[in-house]
């Protein structure tokens, strides 16, 4: 994987003025390095630049600092690639505004576990230095083909059910979640950022309320809804925040009208932000089910208020919302109760309710062939959602049994379809599309929704054969898990409940 192209450093910044004037960029300058998995590929892309601009791509095996000080004394900044190793590879933004470099085959050596890259770019042409744009760093890590990797990188706070949110720099950042059991939380203001750089996970800006089972939505405008959740004390709660990736801060807004956690919250066509159900009173007992909404509400973000929406036509926490591509909202199973004579029997529902924003109401749907909560919908091609698994049956005596049958939900048809079974019932699992269309299913728990028993073992689907296949295991563990997938390239798992009774504060990565 070593090679050179114009490596001496900086020795081409002369070249720069000779350039007319290129076309503007559009938004700014990001280093995109892509690969790490033995055998596998590697791939490094900068951009956009302005049409035929010159640009550097630097890559070294340790992250400096590096002064640009050393070429040019009159720019302050830094590089995060050192001079162990340099390689600096010289070319221009295409039409695509873009300069890629040719990828690299990653041979399958064992060697290279853990070994890091560092890259970063800079553009010529700045108005008082040489270089233009330095684009934030980027590093890779390598690790086998088809597994997870456990390289012992902690969080300072261990959390589960926290919300993953993208931030301007390219990282993601993990908001809230908290530690102790489903129904007795205790919540988490923090926000931590993993850095791949130093491998290591610093503080981001700090919530204005601590919160858990709370919902992230991404507005029209980039900012996201961070709306009620449990607080410290394990209570439901009203109170909303903003965050602004560009001003990289959460800010206070109005509260909801009416406590809630486990809720479902979608964006609307029109810019509103639609919740449903949760909860209004948590206990540490199955009773908290009798303490199930049936409201629905909505935040305007142009005016930074709540207004009451339509009653579901039952109460549901930890249902599916999927919005269709008529505007429509699909609400999904959940957990409910019915009521007998002076009881409330709890419940898990099979099925749907569908919220129309162009008449303000909500209709019946149409049914699940099986009963699920407590699981995200994964979007397939074409307009489909699947949904695997989830606690399916509860009664006083049970507290949470869940399946393995997984369906498909068609979003234009408004059909549901078999999607077959995993091999073990799961709730409360991450699922993540992989870049070859398949979906990766992994960790949840399986027993009682107040006893849950967290898994380690994964599960592929393939949308094509509609079938299921055995996946790569986690190292650890864990149900109510974050997980994303990485700018690098992989899948990042981070914290959730452990067979140990304990919340996790280490993640781990599955390379592909």
């Amino acid at each position: 994987m070593h090679c050179r192209h114009n490596a001496e450093p900086f020795a081409i910044a002369a070249l720069s003025i000779a350039l007319a004037a290129p076309i503007a960029a559009q938004g700014p300058m990001r280093l995109d390095a892509l690969g790490g998995s033995f055998p596998g590929t590697l791939s490094v892309s900068l951009g956009p630049g302005p049409l035929f601009q010159f640009c550097i791509i630097a890559m070294g095996i340790d992250a400096g600092p590096l002064p640009i000080a050393v070429v040019d004394p009159a720019d302050t900044r830094v590089l995060s690639v050192g001079l162990q190793q340099l390689d600096l590879y010289f070319g221009q933004f295409g039409f695509d505004q873009r300069y890629a470099l040719p990828g690299w085959t990653v041979p399958n050596v064992p060697a290279f576990l853990d070994v890091p890259l560092f890259f970063q770019g800079l553009s010529f042409g700045g108005a008082t230095t040489v270089f233009d744009e330095v684009s934030p760093p980027e590093a890779i890590r390598f690790a086998p083909a088809g597994v997870f990797r456990d390289r012992q990188v902690y969080m300072t706070d261990d959390r589960a059910f926290g919300t993953m949110i993208p931030r301007a720099d390219g990282r993601w950042m993990i908001a809230g979640g908290g530690r102790g059991a489903l129904l007795a939380q205790v919540a988490v203001r923090t926000s931590e950022i993993y850095d791949d750089v130093t491998d290591a996970f610093v503080f981001g800006p700090q919530m204005n309320a601590y919160r858990s089972l709370h919902s992230a939505t991404r507005l029209a405008d980039g900012r996201w809804l961070l709306a009620g959740g449990v607080n410290l004390t394990n209570d439901p709660q009203a109170l909303c925040e903003i965050y602004d990736p560009v001003a990289d801060a959460f800010t206070p807004v109005t509260s909801m009208g009416t406590a809630r956690a486990g809720h479902a919250a979608v964006l609307l066509a029109d810019g509103r932000v639609f919740i449903s159900g949760g909860l209004d009173t948590v206990t540490t007992g199955i009773d908290t089910i009798d303490h199930t909404l049936n409201t629905t509400e909505f935040y305007n973000p142009a005016t930074n208020a709540w207004s009451p929406g339509p009653n579901l036509r039952t109460p549901r926490v930890g249902h599916v919302p999927i919005v269709r591509p008529n505007g429509t909202v699909l609400l999904a199973g959940g957990v409910s109760f019915d009521n007998l004579i002076i009881i409330k029997v709890p419940t898990v529902r099979a099925t749907t309710d569908l919220f129309s924003p162009a008449t303000n109401a909500i209709t019946a749907g149409p049914s699940m062939a099986s009963a699920r909560s407590l699981i995200d919908a994964v979007p397939l091609p074409n307009n489909r959602w699947l949904l695997a698994g989830g606690i399916a049956s509860m009664t006083i005596a049970n507290q949470g049994t869940p399946t393995a049958a997984a369906e498909v939900y068609d979003a234009v048809a408004n059909t549901w379809s078999s999607a077959g079974a995993m091999a073990t019932a799961r709730a409360n699992q991450r699922a993540i599309v992989l870049p070859n269309g398949s979906v990766l299913l992994v960790g949840g728990a399986n027993g009682a929704i107040l006893t849950p028993t967290p898994l380690a073992s994964g599960e592929i689907y393939n949308s094509s054969t509609n079938t299921f296949t055995t996946g790569p295991s986690l190292n650890v563990a864990r149900a109510g898990a974050a997980a994303y997938a990485t700018p690098q390239g992989q899948v990042q798992v981070i914290g959730g409940g452990t067979t140990s009774g304990s919340i996790a504060r280490v993640c781990e990565w599955y390379y592909f």
